[in-house]
């Protein structure tokens, strides 16, 4: 990495530049996709660059950190009341990403498991991970996964705007809030734990899951409060992303644009099935149309909760489903996947 640093330094700043005007006009998932197209630039023209494993594994491991944040807060009296419910609709949405995936698989549309990965409703940068380890395309993963992000926040931006004739604003978030030095000391110390382990066992998974399982028992349990720096975590992204955007060739990129209509199809009809459990949803649970429609909506979490604060709904209710839908998805995704990939095979 150092006989490069120049390039280095040069993509950080295209990276920087992209992360902020995608941020500027609310793109989703702006932190990972940022880093993702400068990534696709370099490695277009030439620029043959890798982060290393490490750095890489560490930044897994903040992203790790980050989903047991977002779970920990969720884990009160709304997710304890609501649980069979939440349990019941996590995993009928994980069968439903699951089984279309593998009907795309087995009708020729993608090769081996990377539907399944491509489809799987859970965070992009831990999908592109665990689908790397099990043999799926990682490049092709993360195109479905952001363009899942992407059209599943914007059906539900223009959902909730109908339904309530709220618009959503963006409100971005500080880079630089008040550091809490505890928080990040807990963060660093699940990070670390993180990556030795997922070293140890050799489960590269283990590095984002990890810090995300237990990080969040720790949170729900009183016995931490980690916190997760913005920088810190665009840094992580960043990492991510490049990993993501420098593999890929001309070749790939021509193959992604041909499968997108395939790509777009699968996602519209996951978002499909999903607005039907939703429905389910509002009348078995006695909460609104939308608020069941938020809750089973797959994915990008961060966006959708966005979505949620600014419009009258049941946040608690949102959240705590959300979150219950993404430790599912962490929990039984890997062994779902090799699964189908053994039924594929």
């Amino acid at each position: 990495m150092g006989r490069n640093m120049g390039r280095w330094l040069l993509l950080a700043a295209m990276t920087a530049i992209l992360v902020a005007g995608l941020k500027a006009v609310a793109v989703p998932a702006a932190p990972l996709l940022g880093p993702m197209l400068a990534g696709i630039g370099f490695a277009l023209t030439g620029g043959a660059m890798k982060p290393p494993k490490v750095m890489l594994l560490a930044s897994y491991t903040i992203v790790g950190c980050l989903v047991a944040v977002a779970m920990g807060n969720a884990l009160g009296p709304d997710l304890l009341r609501h649980l069979p419910a939440f349990v019941t609709m996590a995993a009928i949405t994980l069968l439903i990403s699951a089984g279309l995936g593998w009907v795309l698989a087995k009708g020729g549309w993608f090769k081996g498991t990377t539907a399944i990965w491509g489809l799987a409703p859970g965070g992009a940068a831990g999908m592109v991970a665990m689908a790397q380890e099990q043999g799926g395309d990682g490049r092709m993963v993360a195109v479905m996964q952001y363009l899942r992000i992407l059209t599943v926040t914007g059906s539900a931006i223009a959902l909730s705007h109908l339904m309530t004739g709220y618009a959503t604003p963006f409100h971005p978030a500080g880079w630089f809030p008040a550091l809490d030095p505890p928080g990040l000391l807990e963060t660093l110390c699940l990070a670390l734990a993180g990556g030795l382990i997922a070293r140890w066992l050799r489960f590269p998974s283990g590095a984002f899951l990890f810090p995300g399982l237990v990080g969040a028992a720790l949170m729900g349990a009183g016995l931490a409060r980690p916190s997760v720096p913005p920088l810190l975590a665009a840094a992580a992204y960043a990492v991510i992303g490049w990993n993501i955007g420098l593999t890929f060739t001309r070749e790939t990129l021509a193959g992604c644009a041909r499968s997108l209509p395939r790509i777009l199809a699968a996602t519209f009809g996951l978002i499909g099935l999903c607005a039907l459990l939703g429905v389910l949803v509002s009348v078995i649970c006695d909460v609104d149309w939308l608020t069941g429609y938020l809750a089973t909506t797959p994915g990008g979490i961060d966006a959708i909760l966005i979505i949620a604060t600014t419009t009258p709904v049941d946040l608690p209710f949102i959240l705590s489903a959300q979150v219950v839908r993404v430790l599912l998805v962490l929990l039984i995704g890997p062994a779902l996947a090799a699964h189908l990939a053994r039924r594929l095979g």
